[in-house]
């Protein structure tokens, strides 16, 4: 018996000790004090979809096991307001690894291979305390123990990714869960988008249908569309065109005779939608414009215009147009710092970002 609690004893000494941390960005010195900037997503969200890259030299070693994560807060705050817990009915931390060395707006397009998920499940935390600096790692509840150990070897110029998934987070919109960060510059950085040209009614006496376009309008970004003035529940696209001096049907714009409609661009890419009750078409992932993190893509010129089908519009046609929106792209420069952060900041599931940022949150991971 003396000897089975002396073997026990010695293996969970050897576990003990077999256990490491990194921190990341791992340029910073995380260790004994905070980084130099914050982040509010994804905790500051009701829901939030957040994607963290970090490089090699970031990530501290090509080849790991983690089985733990922790965040800190960016503190000290003062706790005013609600108190807490707050609860979230679902979090999801996703792991593993990328070949993709620019990414962009397009969460999925940024992965070479499946995530691994390493927490599932809801979540409850508490607010910044607004002590110490540097604050402990952890606090609050932002300490994640994995399900299941995540091995990870990071490809030659790739990144390490690390996800956050969070829906019907209670405590979103409250000033308690800014979290540690390090930001950088580079990245999209964003271009011009002009209306031009005029829409046409849906009836007589209505207002004319209009575009217009949120988000950033460059390389590695993503912007979005969205219309109104269309007619109630009516089907029809998002025009994408690369050109609006020719297109299939001759030079451009090409009125629609008897009417005030014309077609503003050559239409190459046309993307399906359908209107709300009022008429409008909202920006969201159905409208996304999502460009690739080339910078050779600078100065490229993007045309966009919607079309519904409305029984009895502009007859003998059926169909309103929008006027149009013609985008000059910006520019993609190279990160200053190898870290990534692309998120949405109201909606877990998009399949695209509405911000791209050359940023790291701040975490320690255990590692075996």
């Amino acid at each position: 018996m003396r000897l089975h609690s002396t073997f026990a004893i010695l293996c969970a000494c050897s576990a003990v000790a077999a256990q490491n941390y990194a921190y990341l960005p791992a340029s910073l010195n995380l260790q004994s004090q905070e980084a130099v900037d914050y982040v509010i997503r994804p905790f500051m969200q009701q829901d939030c979809r957040v994607q963290l890259l970090y490089d090699v030299t970031e990530a501290g070693a090509a080849s790991m096991t983690i089985d733990n994560l922790a965040l800190r807060y960016d503190g000290p705050i003062p706790r005013v307001g609600a108190p807490g817990p707050f609860t979230a009915q679902r979090l999801r931390i996703n792991v593993g690894v990328t070949d993709v060395s620019a990414p962009s707006a397009d969460f999925a397009g940024n992965l070479s291979q499946p995530l691994a998920t390493v927490f599932d499940g809801p979540f409850t935390y508490s607010p910044d305390p607004g002590s110490q600096v540097p604050h402990p790692w952890g606090i609050g509840g932002m300490e994640f123990t994995f399900t299941t150990p995540a091995t990870v070897t990071i490809p030659a110029n790739g990144h390490l990714v690390i996800e956050f998934i969070l829906e019907g987070n209670v405590g979103g919109g409250l000033a308690h869960t800014i979290l540690d960060a390090a930001r950088g510059i580079g990245g999209p950085v964003d271009g011009t988008a002009l209306t031009l040209g005029f829409g046409c009614s849906a009836a007589v006496g209505a207002p004319a249908a209009t575009i217009t376009t949120l988000g950033k309008h460059a390389p590695g970004a993503a912007h979005f569309a969205e219309g109104a003035n269309l007619g109630a529940n009516a089907p029809g696209f998002l025009l994408l065109g690369i050109s609006d001096s020719f297109g299939p049907i001759g030079a451009l714009p090409f009125g629609l005779p008897g009417t005030n409609c014309s077609i503003y661009n050559s239409a190459e890419f046309p993307i399906p939608v359908v209107t709300d009750a009022g008429g409008a078409v909202l920006a969201g992932p159905g409208t996304a414009i999502s460009v690739p993190a080339n910078p050779g893509l600078l100065g490229a010129q993007l045309f966009e215009q919607f079309v519904t089908v409305v029984p009895g519009a502009n007859a003998p046609f059926d169909l309103v147009m929008s006027d149009s929106r013609a985008i000059t792209l910006g520019s993609w420069n190279g990160p200053s710092r190898g870290t990534w952060m692309i998120s949405h900041g109201t909606n877990a599931n998009s399949p695209y970002a509405d911000a791209v940022e050359v940023a790291g949150i701040a975490m320690r991971l255990r590692t075996l």
